[in-house]
């Protein structure tokens, strides 16, 4: 029954966007954070994109991420020590995003993991975390990854 909570926790989606396939693999962090406006999800998205490539990133529902040009989010897998990842959010607020520039590393992160808690910094002020319980990853979902 834990088995599949945790794999229901995954969204996987195919799609056509900006003209050309994309796969997409995401979830909802464990518990809202209050990046300004009260406790919301943050999702963390994996996307295999044809012409824009590969990517991992972040997204809120309200507040900013404190990230223009670039910032570095903290990612602890599990029980272990921070790793520092380089990040930048876009310059459009179409949507509220940071995306993180190792991308085969924070993928080997979530599919290693049983939890992934992720720090970044917001507008509102210092530094918020997401935790993420990513042990229902379904790889093959994500084919070449």
């Amino acid at each position: 029954i834990e088995t599949q909570r945790l794999a229901a926790l995954w969204r996987y989606q195919q799609a056509t966007v900006g003209g050309g396939g994309q796969v997409t693999a995401a979830i909802a962090s464990a518990a809202g954070v209050d990046t300004g406006g009260g406790p919301q999800p943050v999702q963390l998205v994996f996307r295999d994109h044809e012409a824009w490539g590969r990517s991992g990133y972040l997204v809120l529902q309200a507040g900013d991420f404190a990230c223009r040009p670039g910032c570095t989010v903290q990612v602890v897998s599990d029980d272990g020590a921070p790793v520092p990842f380089d990040a930048w959010r876009p310059s459009t607020d179409e949507a509220i995003a940071i995306f993180i520039r190792d991308v085969p590393a924070l993928w080997r992160a979530a599919a290693e993991a049983s939890t992934l808690r992720i720090e970044f910094p917001v507008v509102a002020g210092g530094s918020r975390a997401a935790a993420f319980e990513v042990a229902g990853l379904d790889e093959s979902r994500m084919p070449g990854w």
